[in-house]
């Protein structure tokens, strides 16, 4: 099948285009990113699904549409720009689609569309969102039905995953793992909140097992994997993880709002994203419990547990400290400016740093010149 993943950069759709690739499929990208490898894409376009040029351009061929493409900050992004995404952005992508005469859609939505609620949501529940992203995503998800209801030959399919976490995420978990880590991380409440959670690996396989069987008409399904875990129990399973300490000291709740909105304003000075918000906070705080259980009658069994995702994870983020992108090129690109002056590393240098470097961030000029320095 040739399919066109829109969102293709992104920590989901970098996953699914290597998995889809894999198996068989001939992947076209489209996102307004770069990607940061080519691995599985047969083609890519860098473009925005507002723009139906880029749309119509990135389409020739395709046979399915997946759109993963969205707005979906928990702050600093005002409810115009979420429903323009992810509202507009998805109507413009769906007109292409039907020029296109493309039948076959999936789009992303979210558990967000249920709101922030106490009792456990499936699909039967009645969405309340109560954010401005789950009410982009619930209008988003009305747009997409009217494809199916158009011509009975169109299939459709309603993805809502819960918080998802692994390899390459850089939100909230990774923030979660990185507190932790650094020794600053700290429970505001009782720590007892059940947070639904789903492993990157296993929604792209339940992505896969959704596009095998897509069929006319339209299903929605929410993606959680199972078992819950208490907010608690997953900084247990991080710590452990990462050989440090579990925290233990427990804050109020209020106070975790008042530090995050403090966060939150100091982002609107700066223009830079918060550290921490107080809705990321209260987030935290929330139990969030979603059923999956749609997925799993039509026989889907997910690969890994919980406790593996994260696992998996942390060894990734602890592969990325000390990391430095070109390291090896810098330091040969120095030596060939020294005139009589060659040096080749038998190996990748390492650099031993006091503190450890995220992957992020680039070899400062003064290290630089002291390589220079040293070479000389």
């Amino acid at each position: 099948m040739n399919i066109l993943i829109c969102g293709s950069s992104g920590f989901i759709g970098t996953h699914l285009v290597k998995l889809l690739a894999d198996n068989g499929h001939k992947i076209t990208g489209l996102d307004l990113n770069m990607p940061r490898s080519y691995v599985g894409l047969a083609d890519f376009c860098q473009g925005n699904i507002l723009n139906k040029t880029d749309v119509h351009a990135a389409l020739r061929g395709a046979n399915c549409v997946i759109n993963l493409a969205a707005r979906h900050r928990d702050s600093g992004i005002s409810r115009r720009e979420y429903f323009e995404t992810n509202v507009t952005g998805s109507k413009q992508l769906l007109d292409c689609v039907r020029e296109a005469r493309i039948d076959k859609y999936i789009f992303f939505s979210s558990v967000a569309v249920y709101g922030n609620r106490s009792e456990k949501c499936d699909e039967n529940s009645v969405p309340r969102p109560t954010s401005h992203y789950g009410a982009s995503k619930l209008a988003a998800e009305k747009v997409t039905r009217q494809l199916a209801q158009e011509n009975s030959r169109n299939s459709v399919v309603i993805i809502r995953p819960a918080l998802v976490f692994g390899p390459g995420n850089t939100a909230n978990m990774y923030s979660l793992i990185r507190q932790i880590d650094r020794g600053q991380f700290f429970h505001f409440g009782s720590g007892e909140a059940v947070k639904s959670l789903c492993y990157v690996e296993n929604l792209t396989e339940a992505t896969n097992f959704c596009l095998e069987r897509i069929a006319p008409g339209v299903g929605t399904f929410n993606y959680v994997d199972k078992e819950d875990l208490k907010i608690s129990e997953t900084v247990s399973i991080i710590s452990d993880s990462l050989n440090k300490k579990n925290p233990s000291v427990h804050f109020p709740l209020w106070l975790g709002l008042a530090i995050g909105r403090i966060f939150e304003f100091a982002s609107k000075l700066t223009g830079q994203a918060p550290v921490v918000s107080a809705a990321r906070v209260k987030k935290l705080a929330t139990s969030t419990r979603f059923g999956a259980q749609l997925i799993r009658n039509r026989g889907f069994e997910p690969q890994y547990t919980l406790e593996e995702g994260l696992k998996t994870m942390v060894n990734w983020y602890r592969k990325q400290l000390y990391r430095r992108p070109g390291l090896a090129e810098q330091f040969l690109e120095i030596s060939q400016t020294l005139p009589g002056k060659t040096i080749v590393p038998e190996a990748i240098p390492v650099v031993r740093l006091r503190t450890p470097v995220e992957i992020t961030e680039y070899m400062p000029k003064p290290a630089l010149k002291n390589l220079e320095r040293t070479a000389k």
